[in-house]
C-alpha cells in the first residue's frame, strides 16, 4: 500500500491511535429476510484493513450492517478488542460507518453533519484538510456533487476516532481523475490510524491497493481470505480468480509426459496438443490430476509481449500468439491475442514497450511469462 506524506493526514492519524483493537468473527452468520450467509471466521489485527471483494448481491453490505448492529447476527459472535459486540445496539459499538449512499442529513450543512454524534466535541481541522472539504462546510448536501458528498460521508465516518471503521464502496461516486489521489489519502489515513477497517468494494483495484487482507465473498460465503498478494496471485478456485480480475483462465488437459521428458514434468494441452510444459508435476492440485483437467490462471500484467523473433530465455515460458487488437487503458495498453492452440490471451504493455513492438492486428507476437507467475486451479 502506498504511503502518502500528507501533513493533515498525519496530524489526524496521530490523534487517532489510542484504543485500537483486533476484530474477531467466530462462526458469524448474517442475513436479510430468508437469506442467510455461511458461517465466517476472521481475525483482523488492529490497524489492518480488510477489503471485501464481491459482486452485487454477494452479501457484503449486509455483513457491514451486521457488524454495525443494524442487522442482528443470525449465529456466531463478534468481538472487538476483547469486547463482545454481538448483541449490543449500534450506539454502543463505537463504529464509524460510511454508507454506500452517503446518508447525510439533507437539511444540515456539511459542518453540522460532521458535528453529529461523535463529532460533537472532536477536533475536525486536520481531517477537513486531509480530505479537502473545507470549502463546502457551510453548504447543504444537495448543493454538492456525488463525489463531494462521498468525501463528506467519509469524513463523518472517520470523525471522533471510532474503534472500527466500515466503508461501503467509498469511491463509487468519485470521478476517475480524482480517485487515485483520494485512494492514496485514504490509504494513509487507514494505515496510520491504528484501528481495524472493513472496506467493501466490487473493484479489484480498490481491494489490492487498500487491503492488507483481502476477502472474496460470493453469495454469502467467504471463498478465500488472506494477504492481498496471496489472494490475487494464488486464488483458491476458479470463482475467486474471476472475482479478483484474473484475465487469462485457460482450461487445459493434463497430458502424459513425452517419452524424452522427465517423469516429473507437467504437460498441459488442448485437444491432445501440448500448450505448456512445466516442472513439478507434484505441485499440481491433486483433484486436477485425478480429473485430468485444470485451469491455468495468468494475470495479464504477468505476460510480457515481445516481437516474434525474440530469442528464448532460460527459465521462461514462451507462447506463440497473434495480435487481435490493442486498446489504451489509462497508463497501459491492453493487448488481446490468440494463442496458436486457439485460446485467447490478454497482456498489458507500457506505452514505450507497445511502440517498440511496432505490430498491428494479425501480426505474430511472443508472450513470455515466468513459471512462478502461472497458477493451476482444479
Amino acid at each position: 500500500m502506498a504511503a502518502l506524506t500528507h501533513p493533515a493526514a498525519t496530524a489526524f492519524a496521530a490523534r487517532s491511535r489510542p484504543g485500537a483493537a483486533d476484530l474477531v468473527l467466530r462462526g458469524l452468520q448474517w442475513g436479510v429476510g430468508a437469506w442467510r450467509s455461511s458461517p465466517a471466521d476472521l481475525h483482523l489485527a488492529e490497524g489492518q484493513t480488510l477489503a471485501l471483494l464481491g459482486h452485487n448481491g454477494a452479501g457484503k453490505s449486509a455483513l457491514l450492517d451486521t457488524l454495525a448492529g443494524f442487522l442482528p447476527a443470525r449465529a456466531g459472535s463478534l468481538h472487538l478488542g476483547g469486547r463482545e459486540l454481538t448483541h449490543l445496539p449500534p450506539e454502543q459499538r463505537r463504529i464509524g460507518y460510511m454508507f454506500q449512499r452517503d446518508a447525510l442529513f439533507p437539511h444540515w450543512t456539511v459542518r453540522r453533519n460532521l458535528r453529529f454524534g461523535r463529532g460533537a466535541q472532536a477536533p475536525l481541522d486536520a481531517l477537513i484538510d486531509a480530505l479537502d472539504i473545507g470549502p463546502w462546510l457551510d453548504l447543504l448536501p444537495g448543493q454538492l456533487s456525488g463525489g463531494q458528498r462521498q468525501r463528506v460521508a467519509l469524513a463523518r465516518a472517520l470523525v471522533g476516532a471510532p474503534d472500527l471503521l466500515l466503508l461501503d464502496e467509498p469511491f463509487s461516486a468519485i470521478d476517475p481523475e480524482s480517485r487515485p489521489a483520494l485512494r492514496l489519502t485514504v490509504a494513509e489515513l487507514l494505515r496510520q490510524r491504528g484501528r481495524p477497517t472493513v472496506l467493501v468494494t466490487h473493484d479489484p483495484t480498490d481491494a489490492r491497493l487498500l487491503g492488507d487482507q483481502v476477502g472474496v465473498l460470493d453469495n454469502g460465503r467467504l471463498l478465500q481470505t488472506g494477504l492481498a498478494q496471496t489472494v490475487f496471485e494464488r486464488p483458491a478456485d476458479l470463482r475467486t480468480a474471476r472475482l479478483t480480475g484474473v484475465d487469462n483462465l485457460w482450461p487445459l488437459e493434463l497430458l502424459e509426459p513425452a517419452d524424452a521428458a522427465p517423469a516429473d514434468m507437467l504437460r498441459l494441452g488442448l485437444n491432445g496438443q501440448t500448450v505448456l510444459v512445466l516442472p513439478g508435476r507434484a505441485s499440481a492440485p491433486p483433484n486436477a490430476l485425478a480429473a485430468r483437467r485444470c485451469t491455468v490462471a495468468v494475470r495479464a500484467e504477468h505476460l510480457q509481449a515481445l516481437r516474434a523473433d525474440t530469442p528464448p530465455q532460460d527459465d521462461a515460458i514462451d507462447l506463440d500468439a497473434e495480435l487481435i487488437d490493442a486498446r489504451c487503458e489509462g497508463a497501459l495498453w491492453r493487448l488481446r491475442c490468440v494463442l496458436r492452440c486457439g485460446l485467447q490471451a490478454q497482456a498489458f504493455a507500457l506505452p514505450a514497450a507497445w511502440r517498440s513492438l511496432d505490430v498491428r492486428a494479425g501480426d505474430a507476437l511472443l508472450l513470455r511469462l515466468r513459471p512462478q507467475d502461472l497458477h493451476l486451479l482444479p
